[in-house]
């Protein structure tokens, strides 16, 4: 009996770098393997690369070779190879690991209107192709009656070969079959589900004296995401123990250091990650304690400049922190502004909001379109737009407070950004300050114990900003059973239910996942449009 056999697919990569030797900047998670066709349905092909995993923008394609075998005679003349191409169902929203409160999002083909679960129902790809059809012709197999979905090819020396070009979204997945036509009784063969994935190179910088970063641990926190990391071996530079003067000038040198250590900058699919000392020069202790009692809390302003303060006696303007406590609940807020009143001596104290982004989506890279949707949480109200509805943080209108002066609250992690033109963009860069005193024991010149599992949780952070994500998402994480909220939170933040109203006693559980809106979110975003990037 004739039969088809799959022998070769080009640009299809089998996860864990079949032969091992992989260098830096190139594929080093999956590799390419001889006859593999993505059997156990865990293939990849990477978006904006060519055959040869080389970036080419807008570009990501397979080349299938097939094998006519079993054939007694020749072939007849109108022999040819017919090739079929269908989208399977995203499986990830029905892992076990999932929450299902975040199935919907992940994968909304298969529920309904009210969100019930209804099946695995595939044609859920979002991506586009470069190319009408999606096939393309091979030299010496002449393509003919291409459509969206099938083609056909001719057979030359018993094999036939065609390429199919992708779409490209992350997450998106494909199954290709191909058949004999023209002979009677003839098995066809197709491949396992093939899946769109980034991959991304990351340059990997430490400091002299910085110890190093948990960097094999982070890889798998991105797979939701359908986001290969590849770090590249340490590169280590000069110590400098202090990148600016102060946190007012932090942003300005940071970006200008990254830019000088930072070799592949502007490079075709590449991000960084550096091990850093210190910020700036950093206060060795809480500030002081300004004041402690009851205070009223108040509001004024109207619409968007619409927000809360508090009144303590005295003159303190360098008040920094409010400190608010109420029926075993704490929470804290910094000070916007300190307006030193007279008759009698006072400071009105404005706070700064507590900010959630709940309703981002993939966008271009630039921080405005990251933060266009925001909600700000008040101790007594939330403002969403100029509309001022109660109830925020719930506190009550008397409550008692401490107010501190300036002290060691200072950045952990940061990514950099670059202006182009009037637009902020976020950049695929990262720094994390490895003698942070919450990881860093300074009179033992070494990190304090969870030093790694404090720093994943940053670094994870800040590589999800290099994907143009905001932070405090105000959601737990993806996982179940639900312990641990989305990694682009803030711990002193309560999280959000699912009518945007704050969950009392939510504080302090970032984990280093991310929620499902940021994975699919993460997933839908073109890289190669980020202006801050500068892939060529």
């Amino acid at each position: 009996m004739a039969a088809v056999r799959i022998v070769d697919i080009k640009g299809l990569y089998l996860p864990g770098s079949p032969d091992g030797s992989a260098p830096p900047g190139t594929t080093r998670a999956a590799g390419y393997s001889p006859g593999y066709k993505s059997q156990d349905d865990q293939g990849r092909i990477y978006i904006n690369r060519d055959l040869d995993g080389e970036w080419a923008r807008n570009t990501q394609l397979i080349e299938i070779t097939v094998e006519v075998t079993g054939l007694e005679g020749e072939l007849p003349d109108d022999a040819r190879i017919r090739w079929s191409a269908r989208d399977p169902d995203d499986p990830f929203n029905e892992r076990p690991e999932v929450h299902p409160d975040w199935a919907p999002m992940l994968d909304e083909n298969d529920f309904d209107a009210s969100g019930s679960y209804v099946t695995s129902a595939g044609e859920d790809n979002e991506g586009t192709t470069d190319s009408r059809t999606g096939w393309e012709e091979v030299e010496g197999y002449a393509l003919s009656d291409a459509t969206e979905t099938s083609a056909s090819t001719a057979i030359s020396g018993m094999r036939s070969t065609i390429r199919r070009r992708m779409t490209d979204i992350a997450g998106d997945n494909l199954i290709v079959r191909a058949e004999l036509d023209g002979v009677a009784e003839a098995a066809g063969d197709e491949t396992g589900i093939m899946t769109l994935w980034r991959r991304i190179d990351v340059e990997y910088i430490r400091m002299e004296s910085a110890p190093s970063l948990p960097v094999d641990e982070v890889p798998k926190h991105f797979e939701p995401v359908f986001t290969q990391l590849d770090f590249a071996e340490e590169r280590v530079i000069q110590d400098r123990q202090r990148l600016a003067l102060d946190a007012s000038t932090l942003g300005e040198t940071a970006s200008r250091f990254v830019s000088e250590v930072f070799s592949h900058a502007g490079a075709p699919g590449w991000f960084c990650l550096i091990a850093a000392l210190e910020p700036h020069p950093v206060p060795q202790a809480r500030g002081a304690l300004l004041f402690t009692g009851m205070v009223t809390i108040l509001d004024g302003g109207e619409g968007e400049r619409r927000r809360e303060y508090v009144e303590i006696p005295g003159d303190h303007p360098d008040a920094s922190q409010v400190t608010f406590r109420w029926d075993g609940e704490q929470v804290s807020f910094a000070v916007a502004m300190a307006a030193v009143l007279a008759d009698p001596p006072r400071t009105q104290l404005w706070l700064e909001p507590h900010d959630i982004q709940s309703q981002f989506t993939a966008g271009d890279g630039s921080v405005a379109h990251a933060y266009r949707h925001r909600l700000f949480f008040f101790p007594r109200a939330r403002r969403r737009g100029a509309a001022w509805e109660p109830p925020g943080y719930g506190l009550p209108r008397r409550v008692e407070a401490d107010v501190w002066g300036p002290g060691a609250a200072y950045v952990a992690g940061m990514s950099p950004t670059i202006d182009i033109g009037p637009a902020r963009y976020f950049a695929g860069r990262t720094i994390v300050f490895t003698q942070h005193r919450a990881w860093w024991d300074p009179d033992r010149e070494q990190p304090r114990p969870g030093y790694e599992q404090r720093t994943l949780h940053t670094i994870v952070h800040e590589l999800t900003h290099a994907f143009g994500m905001p932070h405090k998402c105000g959601y737990f994480d993806y996982l179940t059973p639900r312990r641990t909220t989305c990694s682009m939170n803030y711990r002193s933040h309560w999280m959000i239910d699912a009518d945007q109203q704050l969950i009392p006693g939510t504080a302090d559980r970032v984990g280093h996942d991310l929620c499902g809106r940021h994975v699919k979110e993460t997933r839908r975003v073109r890289l190669e449009d980020n202006r801050g990037l500068r892939w060529r």
